[in-house]
């Protein structure tokens, strides 16, 4: 029976991807925080839920201890989002994004690679369309995108003596949760901004909230997001990157071959209010 650790599998992809291995026969090692989504996640057959804040790093050092002393593969799903301008973006606020989406994961690796190489396993993370293209408003959850496919890569060059496969998972919006809810985390954001901030982006404010409302009802089936982990698991010769939507593939094939000058306007354009 292969084994895996899904990391943030309480909610969302995390947990759609926990219920779709563990109904496929996997010994699935889930981590959240709270002991309520721990509870829930252990009525799931075969799954192991292991409490984890994925920034404590002590607890991350002691997490082979909750796995098996060979691991098939690890999937870095556990994120935030971070949004606003980036001028109104605290460094609090950017060294938590960063450290939850990218030197956490990368912990959460390290410690378990050991338990992988035994296996020849394979590491996953979940990455972005937004690790590939910016919007305005979203600096820093794009940046900590970038940064793991930019970590994945080297991983996967790094890796290779040992047979170990890096992949990358790139959805655009999908319907989840944390899209359900993105609104009124923008309006949260919003409310927090210094009267000097909201009046210098008031058009950027109004323009992103109305292009996230679209976007909310463009969002992508979860499904082919477990799709896209489920390949990464167990093809023969898993991909280096899943794109998992339509719409992400033309906008990346579109601003392939448009002039940056021409993107940024078109992207501006699309979120300030006219």
């Amino acid at each position: 029976m292969p084994s895996v650790l899904v990391t943030g599998a309480s909610r969302g992809i995390g947990l759609a991807i926990t219920r779709h291995l563990s109904s496929h026969g996997w010994d699935v090692y889930a981590t959240a925080r709270s002991d309520a989504d721990l509870r829930e996640l252990g009525t799931l057959p075969g799954v192991h839920p292991v409490p984890l804040d994925i920034t404590n790093r002590d607890a991350v050092a002691r997490l082979p201890e909750y796995l098996p002393p060979m691991l098939d593969a690890v999937v870095n799903n556990a994120g935030i989002i971070v949004q606003g301008p980036v001028e109104a973006t605290s460094v609090e606020d950017l060294s938590r994004q960063l450290d939850v989406n990218v030197t956490s994961q990368i912990a959460v690796t390290q410690a378990v690679l050991p338990l992988i190489r035994r296996a020849r396993g394979r590491v996953v993370f979940m990455s972005s369309v937004s690790g590939l293209i910016t919007l305005p408003g979203t600096g820093a959850y794009s940046a900590s995108k970038y940064a793991v496919e930019s970590l994945a890569d080297a991983l996967r060059m790094e890796l290779r003596p040992w047979g170990i496969s890096v992949s990358l998972i790139e959805p655009g919006p999908i319907r989840t949760d944390m899209w359900g809810d993105a609104l009124v985390d923008y309006d949260r954001m919003t409310s927090q901004l210094s009267p000097e901030h909201r009046e210098l982006y008031a058009a950027h404010l109004v323009g992103t909230r109305k292009l996230l409302g679209r976007m909310q009802k463009l969002a992508g089936d979860p499904k082919k997001v477990v799709a896209a982990v489920n390949r990464a698991l167990t093809s023969r010769h898993p991909r280096r990157r899943y794109r998992t939507d339509t719409l992400s593939r033309v906008q990346l094939a579109l601003t392939a071959v448009t002039p940056a000058a021409i993107n940024d306007a078109v992207l501006a354009a699309a979120t300030t209010a006219s």
